[in-house]
């Protein structure tokens, strides 16, 4: 027994599959990027004057015979490995924000630090609720020229999970990335079977490809998973309706999995066109924390699994500015019906608020309660004699409880979630102990889990020190002292 959320009918899943190979047929994608239009003109493709890549249905139907259906993921340790396509979500947390929100009365937003970006590393390796984890914050005194290779540095040496590095903008970045990746996996061909590493690629806007595809290009080869995020804000980039919304997002990420089988077939691609929501209408603004985003996002697994791919739908930010009710009502769908729906895995689940602006100490914690309860909701249940508790409830006399049962002992630690966060105590002991919220219990478990933690080592001290002497001279080229960035 398992919760499953169908979204689509197969007929309407066939509809969205040949509208999609219409889009591709009759209008294509467009990219900016003369290396990829090489690519696929050598590989035979119609190019328009536009700059349209345009894809029939047996270039598609090639590239999906060629794409990984699953992977593994290897972290610096067996318990670390993360399997990708196997029918169970994994969850990851958010990346990107440039700001930290303080829960404070009244609410205050500074700038993330250095030091942000090394405690949310420790958090993220610290909490289980996150097989895959990332360093959260962009730190605002780094400069922008080295940004990618402190990410890349720092989810190598300083991560024992699997993670997500730096997207890559220009060549030199894509190949200083992947030399560090490279010098950390101890060889082009270990880090072709880790896969320890995924890089992530966003289209410029609607229906066009520009610098990110270059990640596409560089990372393929290498067989570094690439996670392909198109943005669908239902009403602006995309149609309002999801439908189409969703014949546009799955034709972008498609492009690219054509693109990336082309240069290296049997290349891992992800599925992952759901990091974005709706245009409110009556704001102005794009809305991450809508219900709409949460079902584009299990149609969207529903879409990713019918093509044969591997699945990250990019879930779990909110348009909340702190860590409140709002947060948790929006969070919870946003993670909730994808994973009801089968996706593999759901990125950003963890940390982010201000559509994705800011990051919580506070709810990077509440996050993992939230991933716990989905994950518990989604996850499988055994039927079979045992499960039944047919003599149990035989043997019970009638009015009485299974408190002291046998079966209760065997069975109670795997079938009852047990949350680190939630208060489940009667009203008395809760007011004698502080009578303290969810945010207060979160902020002091973060807090106590920093105090308590010591940077991790994920690589043998050769290939860290490889990997340092490498990101240092990065830095030197950028006039950046390394003793200022490495810890």
């Amino acid at each position: 027994m398992q919760a499953r959320l169908s979204v689509l009918t197969p007929g309407e899943l066939e509809q969205i599959h040949a509208a999609t190979r219409r889009v591709l047929a009759e209008k294509g994608i467009r990219f900016t990027l003369a290396e990829c239009l090489d690519v696929f003109r050598r590989a035979g493709f119609q190019i328009t004057r536009e700059s349209a890549v345009k894809i029939s249905s047996d270039q598609l139907e090639s590239a999906l015979r060629t794409a990984p259906g699953h992977f593994v993921r290897h972290g610096a340790t067996p318990a670390r490995d993360v399997t990708i396509g196997d029918g169970v979500t994994k969850f990851a947390v958010g990346s990107l924000p440039i700001w930290v929100a303080e829960n404070s009365f009244p609410p205050v937003r500074r700038p993330a630090t250095l030091a942000d970006l090394r405690n949310f590393t420790l958090l993220s390796e610290a909490l289980d609720g996150f097989e895959i984890g990332n360093p959260v914050v962009q730190p605002q005194e780094v400069p922008v020229g080295v940004m990618h290779a402190l990410w890349n540095r720092t989810v190598s040496v300083r991560m024992t999970k699997p993670a997500c590095c730096w997207y890559a903008t220009t060549s030199e970045m894509a190949a200083e990335g992947l030399e560090i990746l490279r010098l950390a996996a101890g060889g082009l061909d270990e880090l072709r079977r880790s896969k320890r590493w995924a890089i992530t690629i966003c289209p410029d806007s609607a229906m066009q490809w520009g610098k990110s595809a270059i990640g596409a290009l560089a990372f393929a080869p290498a067989e570094v998973p690439i996670e392909v995020l198109p943005m669908p804000f239902l009403g602006s980039m995309h149609p309002v309706t999801m439908p189409g919304a969703l014949v546009q997002a799955t034709a972008e990420t498609l492009a690219i999995v054509v693109l990336a089988q082309i240069v290296r077939p049997g290349a891992p691609v992800v599925f992952a066109p759901s990091y974005g929501g709706v245009m409110d209408m009556s704001a102005g603004t794009h809305a991450f924390g809508a219900p709409e985003s949460a079902l584009f996002a299990a149609a969207a697994a529903e879409v990713g699994r019918s093509f044969g791919l591997p699945t990250d739908m990019m879930q779990g930010t909110t348009d909340s500015k702190r860590p409140d009710a709002q947060a948790a009502w929006e969070k919870t769908l946003a993670l909730a019906l994808p994973a009801l729906a089968g996706a593999d895995c759901i990125t950003q689940a963890g940390a982010l608020l201000d559509s994705a602006l800011s990051a919580s100490y506070e709810e990077i914690v509440i996050d993992e309660e939230i991933v716990g309860n989905v994950r518990r909701i989604a996850g499988p249940c055994e039927v079979n004699a045992e499960t039944l508790a047919i003599e149990e409830i035989l043997r019970l006399p009638f009015g009485g409880h299974y408190l002291e049962s046998e079966h209760t002992l065997r069975h109670f630690r795997k079938e009852l979630f047990r949350p680190a966060l939630a208060d489940r105590r009667n009203w008395q002991h809760w007011a004698e102990e502080g009578g303290t919220d969810a945010s207060q219990r979160a902020r002091a478990r973060a807090a106590g889990l920093l105090s308590s933690m010591r940077p991790v080592s994920g690589l043998p001290p050769d290939r860290a020190r490889a990997v340092d002497d490498f990101v240092a001279g990065i830095f030197r080229r950028h006039g950046v002292r390394p003793e200022t960035l490495l810890d």
